[in-house]
Parts: structure tokens; sequence; C-alpha cells
């Protein structure tokens, strides 16, 4: 005959394995249950899904931008070829077509002149020649560093969202966030919109 001390433990054991098991129970369901819902199999560093469409009007008007300030006192009268010189004129004229050929001179003249082909790519750009503007910055973009590539970056991205190809916009504007430049913060506004 089982004493009473020894029926007490065992209910006491008894109760605490049923408790275990419903536990278990519960933890089973809720773990098959949110691999029901959307995120399931992405990792901590993943690009988060695209949750909502964007309509073509909408890049559009992302891609939209004003012309970057141009500042002369950056380059030095003797070193700076002429024809980039009457190039930038025009530019600051918001003579964007024609500042086009002088700054195509310019680049061909003085291939490691990063502002010019920076600047012709914006101009290319604000012509309406997207796919000869995108080019020019990626090439800017590619060259040994030079304090033209973030915003490089962050232009090719607004010529991105104009081609509606938000994933390429994306990789540019992370890179620039990365870049920590004067460009960041927009670069993270215009993220935000397109997630």
């Amino acid at each position: 005959m089982i004493s009473r001390s020894a029926r007490f433990w065992f209910s006491i054991y008894a109760f605490t394995a049923v408790i275990l098991t419903i536990a278990v129970g519960v933890f089973a369901w809720l773990a098959s249950e949110s691999r029901k819902e959307a995120g399931e199999g992405r990792t901590a560093n993943a690009r988060p899904p695209v949750l909502r469409h964007i309509p073509a009007e909408r890049f559009l008007l992302l891609a939209r931008f004003d012309p970057p300030a141009y500042s002369s006192e950056s380059q030095t009268d003797e070193a700076t070829p002429k024809t980039f010189q009457r190039a930038m004129a025009r530019y600051a004229k918001r003579d964007f077509a024609g500042a086009i050929p002088e700054l195509r001179a310019a680049a061909a003249a003085e291939p490691d002149l990063w502002a010019a082909r920076y600047y012709l790519g914006i101009c290319l750009l604000l012509a309406n020649d997207v796919p000869a503007g995108i080019a020019e910055l990626r090439a800017v973009i590619a060259a040994p560093a030079s304090r033209y590539q973030e915003p490089a970056r962050f232009y090719l991205a607004k010529a991105l969202l104009g081609q509606q190809d938000p994933d390429a916009a994306r990789e540019q504007l992370e890179a620039v966030v990365r870049m920590h430049g004067e460009l960041e913060q927009q670069a993270r506004a215009l993220l935000a919109q397109i997630q």
C-alpha cells in the first residue's frame, strides 16, 4: 500500500507534468501559427518586402530634383580648363543643354576632371537624356575616390527612380547613407518613401 506522503508527491509530479505538457503544446501551436504569417524565413539584414505598389506618377515625382549648386571657388582658375568654366557659366544660367557640349569636351580633354563628368551627368538628366546621364554618373561612382561620388550616387538613385527601378535606386541610396555625408538625411527620407 502506498503511503499518504508518496501519493501526495505523486500527485504534485503528475500535476506538474500535465502543466508542462500543456505549455509545450501551446508553444508548438504558436510556433506553427507564426510561420503562416508574412516574414517567414527573413533574416535581420534582409531587405523588407515591397508592401505596396508605387504608381508610375509617384516614381516621376520622386525622380525630380533641383540642379545641385556649383561653386567656382572650389576650382582654381589656372587649373580648370576654359571649356569647363564656360560650361559651368551656362550651367549657372540653367542652360543645361547648352552646357553639355563643353562639358563633354572638358571631360574628353581631362579624363580625371570628375567635376566635368559629374555635371555632364546632371545636365544630361535635366535635358532628358537619362541613359547617357546614368552612364556618366556611374563612371563618376566607379572612379577613384572623389568628392563627387556621394552626390553622383544620390542623383543616380533619382534617375533610377525615374526609370522605375526602385531596387537599384535603393542600393544607391543605402550607399549614400553609409557614406554619412551631406546627402545622408535626404537619402534616408527618399528611402523611406520607396520602402
